[in-house]
């Protein structure tokens, strides 16, 4: 991985810092039963198969956390605000000169698509120092020993990480609606027939008045998803993790036809499930998941294709440097695109099928779904419909400076 530099020696002191905190799945259960205290909860969840031993040291964990780092923040003498609300820490993003996500990786992409530029530094802290496949945090080391990060900085034994992101641009009709959570459940249930189409035609109103171009305010950190409803949400928990962009309907039995272009190439019509839009950082979550292979598959291949049947030491050998050549670098310029389940025809030659993965610098897909939506960083899902383009591409202006610790 390619750093900006080895040790930066600049001396960073941040003078007001937004710590932007997960929601423990204690805390939502409180929210979600009011009426219950904290015992119930748990008997609640023994009842239903949950372990509350679990979910209350994983709440501990997190309070813990908090409690570290604005103690540290004190001691420092350092201004601090630690929020669990997105709506408060998009208010003081502003004010802060650092941001630390204190969660996962999921955290840290709600955290991160909240800066806007390249200047403001962000490093998180995982206060769940057993968790596997943690990408962006700083080492399990630093999350019990906090006040090690700020001598650190204040030394300049800090690297920066300048992690690429995937600007959006968007050309249709009913642009600026407002998004839809991933992680919502419904959206219109409950409601009468005749109130539905009377704010469906109000809608279509206010959308003929707003501009058919839309720059979207969320820069992709990990990838854009572009799929059905229904397999966004069915994959909601891994999405959470994921730095991309992925287009596709919402409907999990419907597969979507779309134009795809890349740069300024010849443009396919291909169908499909989905695209995945992903940056280097991207390239180690749901991109890599997609495109990975099973031993069998690779022994069956080489068998086919030179008549030799590979041991398993030779199969895992060849799986590994395949499985490590779908990664590149975090701060690579490059987006990659993997179409997901794309139907196969006879119109689809060897020299006329569109590549179902591919690097490029600047992608542009037209939508012919009918209840489509785009999804940045498993987060945010803006519908994607029936002629409506959307535009992908990385600039060094639009990353995202990352501190990182060895």
């Amino acid at each position: 991985m390619k750093i900006s530099s080895c040790l930066n020696n600049t001396p960073y002191r941040p003078r007001k810092v937004l710590g932007v905190s997960r929601l423990s799945f204690l805390e939502f259960l409180r929210f979600q039963n009011p009426e219950l205290n904290e015992d119930q909860i748990l008997s609640k969840m023994k009842e239903q198969g949950k372990d509350p031993v679990e979910i209350l040291t994983e709440h501990q964990r997190q309070i813990a956390c908090e409690q570290n780092l604005a103690a540290v923040l004190r001691k420092l003498d350092i201004s601090f605000r630690i929020t669990k609300r997105m709506g408060d820490a998009s208010k003081c993003v502003n004010w802060a000169d650092l941001v630390v996500p204190i969660g996962g990786d999921g955290t840290f992409l709600l955290a991160s698509n909240l800066i806007k530029d390249n200047r403001k530094p962000v490093f998180g802290i995982n206060p769940n120092v057993s968790g596997r496949g943690n990408i962006f945090a700083l080492p399990s080391k630093y999350a019990v020993d906090i006040e090690s990060i700020f001598e650190k900085l204040y030394t300049g034994k800090y690297t920066l990480l300048m992690r690429s992101r995937i600007r959006t641009i968007m050309n249709g009709e009913g642009l600026y609606g407002r998004p839809f959570h991933i992680h919502e459940k419904s959206r219109t249930r409950g409601e009468r027939r005749d109130e539905t189409l009377v704010r469906s035609t109000q809608r279509k109103i206010a959308d003929s008045l707003q501009p058919r171009q839309r720059i979207l305010p969320w820069l992709a950190l990990n990838e854009l998803k572009i799929s059905t409803r229904c397999i966004l949400k069915r994959g909601d928990k891994h999405c959470s993790r994921e730095i991309q962009v992925f287009m596709g309907e919402f409907l999990a039995a419907r597969p979507i036809s779309f134009h795809v272009q890349v740069e300024e190439q010849e443009t396919f019509f291909i169908r499909c499930t989905g695209i995945c839009v992903c940056t280097g950082s991207g390239s180690r979550s749901w991109y890599k998941s997609m495109n990975s292979q099973s031993g069998e598959t690779v022994r069956s291949i080489v068998e086919i294709a030179t008549g030799k049947k590979l041991s398993p030491e030779e199969t895992n050998e060849l799986l590994y440097k395949y499985h490590r050549a779908l990664l590149y670098p975090p701060e690579g310029l490059q987006m990659t695109y993997a179409i997901r389940e794309m139907y196969h025809t006879t119109r689809c030659t060897k020299y006329k099928c569109c590549p179902d993965r591919q690097r490029c610098f600047k992608l542009t897909v037209k939508s012919r779904g009918f209840d489509a939506g785009l999804v940045i960083d498993g987060s945010i899902s803006l519908p994607f419909n029936d002629g409506t383009t959307a535009s992908f591409e990385i600039k060094p202006e639009y990353s995202l400076r990352n501190i990182v610790l060895s």
